[in-house]
Order: C-alpha cells, then structure tokens, then sequence
C-alpha cells in the first residue's frame, strides 16, 4: 500500500537500544514468548509482524485475538522496559541532498554512501553511536547487531574508528532466528510503518482503533522523529516518519 508524500523508494533502519542491565532478561523473555507459540502448533515461529498482522505464513494458525495478543506482549515489554528506539530514514531524493553538502568517503567498510540504502544504514549506525556517547560518554560500550540481508548472518564490518563504542570496531550481521532480540526492531519497525498507513486513511476501521490502542505507549519509546495526534485519537500519539 503506498503512502501519499512519501517516497516509495525510501529506506529506514530502526535501531532499538537494550541497556545491559536488561540484555539477559529480555534474552529470556523472547524465546518463552516464542516457545508458547510452538505450543500453539506454529513450527519454528520469529516475530515477523507483518505476518502476524496478516495472519500469513505460520501464523495463520492463529485466531485474530491470538495475533492481537501478541502485539500486546511486545507493547507491554517496550512500554515495561522503556527501550530507546532511533530511526534512520533516506530515498534518493534526500540522500542525494545530504551528498551534495559535503564531501564524503566512497565507503564505509562494504557499505557504499552512493547507494540511498546503505546510506540510511551508515547514519543510523553513526546516530546510535553519537546518542550512546551523549548519555555516557567515552565510557559508553555496544554490542550492535544488524539483521541479516544486507549482509549475510554471520558476516561482520570492522571500522576500528568506532571501537571503543562499539565493542572492537564491529558491526554484526545476524539472523533473527538466532539474535533473538533483533525481533523487537522488526517490531518498532513495524509499529512506525503502520502509523504511517493509518495517519493517511480517511476512515479508521474498529481493529484499526484497537491496534492503535495497544501500541500507543511504543511511541515514547521513539526519541528522534516527530509525534502528533492521529485525527480523532487526542491521547494517541501517531509517529511521523523524519530524518531528524
């Protein structure tokens, strides 16, 4: 479904920091979600929730109500833990604006600054590490991990000039089957991509309303792009895409 001012060939990344006093914590929390899904008859389930949404794949298995249970575990779990989430948004038309301002090295590691999607990577990266560095300073440490696809899980880029914030330099590629917890960018991601759809319908539908209801508290959780009212909701906030 296309989405009226924005451009379709544009590319976010969603970063979601976990404190490390939290990281084992939600190590557990995840796999029990996922290990009670199994027992509702779903066969290696993830997290994926354009598909849960959908009741597609695996989880067509699941009644609506079961599908909107789930949304209301991971609402809880941001709302509980009040995880920090930046995003990072480039199309063509904005990418080559940022270019033309300045003069910028043709690569960073295998990514390419010419490329509007490794782009959007490079800046979310480099805005996790300047927001973790803001908070704690030199003494502020990571462990990033990025989803699979722009490179394969199990791959890795060392940039030493971003060690010591990012542990040694280096930038993870792993799947979501095995880093459990790149599960919840798929569901910040999730919840910014349908605000955007909604913000724009002339008409919202009951289960519209309902799935607004249960997100609504994963928008404070956004700390670098716009909230404003969705029409008719005042104590909803609705998250609007930006580069800022």
């Amino acid at each position: 479904m296309k989405t009226p001012g924005l451009n379709e060939q544009r590319k976010s990344w969603v970063a979601v920091i976990v404190p490390p006093h939290l990281t084992s914590e939600v190590m557990d929390q995840l796999p029990n979600a996922l290990s009670f899904l199994e027992q509702l008859g779903l066969n290696e389930p993830e997290f994926h929730f354009t598909e849960i949404w959908a009741g597609k794949g695996e989880f067509q298995k699941l009644n609506l109500q079961q599908r909107l249970g789930i949304f209301r575990f991971m609402s809880y779990i941001f709302a509980t833990y009040r995880f920090q989430v930046l995003v990072q948004t480039f199309d063509p038309d904005n990418a080559s604006d940022i270019l033309g301002r300045a003069v910028w090295p043709e690569t960073f590691g295998p990514l390419k600054f010419s490329n509007h999607e490794d782009l959007a990577l490079i800046f979310a990266l480099l805005r996790v590490r300047m927001h973790l560095k803001a908070i704690d300073g030199e003494s502020a440490t990571a462990c990033v991990v990025v989803d699979e696809g722009r490179l394969a899980s199990g791959k890795s880029i060392v940039i030493p000039g971003l060690a010591p914030t990012f542990c040694a330099g280096v930038i993870l590629f792993a799947s979501s089957h095995l880093v459990h917890p790149i599960q919840l960018a798929d569901f910040a991601a999730f919840v910014m991509n349908r605000w955007q759809l909604l913000r724009v319908k002339e008409s919202l539908s009951d289960l519209d309303k309902t799935l607004l209801e249960i997100i609504s508290p994963v928008a404070k959780c956004f700390i670098n792009i716009e909230a404003v009212p969705i029409r008719g909701f005042p104590n909803i906030t609705n998250i609007r895409h930006g580069m800022s």
